[in-house]
């Protein structure tokens, strides 16, 4: 026998044995676990297993890790809530998305990767050295604030090159609009039914302390006294819930329109997606959430009406779609009324009772700017706000920090964006984040632009909305929705999407051109066959 066939076997061999060992050994802990009674760590063990299977599976393709990375961001909430507030569970979509990113490098270096270079990259790069000069920053408790602020500001910008890579041809744009649609009619769905049967709906009683806290507030209507219960659905805060629906509703909004101008598939489950969305956003008892959509609602409206076709009455099809999703909402919101009407009679008390100009419980002038800038205001009187006192001090997630490390945080924060900004880099901050993120702005428009009169001006329009709400007004009100990795990474993957989509129009026309010139060229033949065989007439006859 040859060596090679020798090293062969004794290779299967030892895999085999291998194998054998760590079956006996998994039966066995597993053994004692079932004895013990010890489900948790059964449970953890089975995921783990999945994990290496779908490791294995990302490496060879990072398309699946994307889209598993997705599904994780969505459900990662609902796993804690039920399995515990452990550190290995939060930090599994950073694996995932890590993974993931090893698997996208290995297809570029096999070019396999489509690869493109946005206009805004030298200002963010900016904002990238600052931030890392901050994490040495001397006033700074730990250098694991600085990797925290890294990962929170950072860590999701690659998925841009995901989200454009993505997208070969238009059948992948559908793919991912319509996942992110049922994805809507779940976690809306979701919190509609926990809104209306009670907070205990998804909210189990064994829960983390801290958990269980975000997950159990409610308001009160201040003249009425009626309560509302802030619906989470899958996630364990309020506010994540409010801002993943906003989310979905300018997604589902511009995929609408995009549907109407293209293709038949898919639009029912699109509508249904905006009537449910509509009313989670009601029944969330958000007011934030509900004057957004208003907002968007307003601005996606005129938008799609400037840059719809004009030709072939693809106007009129984009105020079909306008009606068919206010009447989607209508009806969802009407039938809530009918089944829930003590549910929806407290969040309208709420909502008028805080948000009105005639009511004298309004706060809608107080929250909308005297509160904010007096919060900015107030940043002056904190400690080192010249130089900041290091990135990651004020983030999300700083307990997780302190957790791992022992050190305690410096205690300080602030609820407007910009003032987290000065807290964390000093005065260059919000003019370094204004800096690339207007070069973002103006980036994005030029593409909105190049999509106008184009199907894919709806959907294009919706994200670059999305950008422009995330970077500008939210972060006035506070830089927790950017630095929440669900809206932030969701923020990058939709932002390679739309500069992706002015490639996908040349190839569209490219392929009608071709289609019509093989059209004539085809015309052409038959037409020369047709004389050809045409029988000659007396003129023609010869003599």
């Amino acid at each position: 026998m040859s060596n090679h066939n020798t090293s062969a076997i004794d290779s299967r061999l030892l895999r085999t044995v291998g194998l054998t060992i760590g079956l006996f050994i998994l039966t066995w802990t597993v053994s004692e676990w079932i004895v013990s009674g010890n489900n948790t760590y059964m449970i953890l063990s089975v995921l783990a297993c999945i994990g290496v299977a779908m490791t294995m599976t990302v490496v060879r393709d990072w398309r699946i890790g994307v889209f598993l990375f997705l599904c994780w961001l969505v459900l990662e909430d609902m796993i804690r809530k039920y399995l515990g507030n452990s550190l290995i569970i939060f930090f599994a979509k950073d694996v995932i998305i890590g993974i993931t990113y090893f698997s996208m490098w290995l297809a570029r270096r096999k070019n396999e990767l489509l690869i493109f270079k946005p206009r805004f990259i030298v200002p963010l790069a900016i904002f990238f050295w600052l931030a890392v000069a901050q994490v040495f920053n001397p006033y700074s408790p730990h250098v694991m604030f600085g990797l925290l602020g890294l990962k929170t500001y950072f860590y999701y910008i690659p998925l841009m090159y995901a989200g454009y890579a993505l997208l070969r041809t238009e059948d992948g744009l559908h793919k991912i609009l319509m996942l992110n649609m049922w994805i809507g009619i779940v976690v809306a769905g979701l919190g509609v039914l926990q809104s209306v049967g009670g907070g205990a709906f998804l909210n189990p009683e064994g829960m983390a302390p801290e958990l269980y806290e975000l997950s159990h507030l409610t308001r009160e209507a201040p003249q009425s006294h009626l309560v509302t219960a802030r619906a989470t659905s899958v996630f364990v805060s309020d506010g994540r819930f409010s801002t993943f629906l906003m989310l979905l509703f300018l997604l589902s909004f511009g995929t609408a329109g995009y549907l109407l101008l293209r293709s038949k598939r898919g639009r029912a489950v699109v509508f249904f997606a905006v009537g449910i969305v509509a009313l989670a956003t009601v029944m969330s008892g958000s007011r934030g959430s509900l004057l957004y959509m208003i907002i968007n609602s307003v601005v996606l409206s005129v938008a799609v009406y400037w840059g719809a076709p004009w030709r072939h009455r693809q106007t009129f099809r984009m105020g079909k779609a306008l009606r068919w999703m206010a009447m989607f909402a209508t009806i969802a919101i009407g039938l809530t009324v009918i089944l829930a009407p003590d549910a929806i009679r407290a969040r309208w008390a709420f909502f008028s009772e805080t948000m009105s100009p005639t009511s004298s419980t309004s706060e809608l002038s107080w929250r909308a700017w005297e509160y904010p800038e007096k919060n900015l205001e107030s940043i002056f009187e904190q400690p080192h706000w010249a130089v900041g006192n290091g990135i990651g001090v004020a983030s999300l997630g700083t307990q997780y920090v302190t957790q791992l490390v022992g050190v305690r945080s410096l205690g300080l924060g602030a609820e407007s964006g910009y003032a987290t900004l000065i807290i964390e880099f000093g005065i260059l901050g919000p003019l370094v984040w204004t800096l690339w993120t207007f070069s973002l702005f103006f980036a994005a428009w030029r593409v909105v632009r190049k999509l106008k009169q184009t199907p894919f001006f709806p959907i294009g329009f919706a994200i670059f909305w999305y950008a422009f709400i995330l970077l500008g007004p939210f972060t006035f009100y506070g830089l927790n929705v950017y630095q929440n990795y669900l809206t932030n990474a969701y923020l990058w993957l939709v932002i390679g999407i739309l500069f992706r989509l002015p490639e996908l129009l040349k190839e569209e026309q490219r392929r009608q051109a071709e289609g019509k010139y093989l059209a004539d060229q085809q015309r052409q033949e038959e037409s020369i066959v047709d004389l050809q065989g045409a029988p000659l007439s007396h003129g023609d006859a010869g003599p």
